[in-house]
């Protein structure tokens, strides 16, 4: 009885439910300058920063160069090895000729 009822009333497709999101690249930097600048007069004025709080733009430096170079590295490794493959190749051709 249940396949029969199934034909004649197909389940309702699922709703689709998204929440917006923007990103604010400028909004972002603002916020961390001005997060830099507080922190510095704190360190001025003599006061403690809690610990894992960075007092300079060195870490987000530090990271972004790091993936920059891992990117490199994985574009430089995988152009020796096509450039090894066509020497391989051509080698190949050649002794077989």
């Amino acid at each position: 009885m249940g396949f029969i009822s199934s034909l004649y009333n197909p389940p309702k497709p699922r709703g689709f439910n998204m929440k917006t999101r923007y990103y604010d690249k400028q909004k972002e930097d603002r916020e961390h300058r001005r997060a830099v600048v507080l922190q510095q007069v704190k360190l001025e004025n003599g006061e403690e920063l809690p610990k894992g709080v960075f007092v300079s733009d060195l870490h987000r430096k530090f990271e972004q160069n790091k993936i920059s170079n891992k990117r490199s590295k994985d574009g430089s490794f995988k152009t020796l090895l096509m450039l090894g493959f066509l020497i391989f190749l051509g080698v190949y051709f050649i002794m077989h000729m």
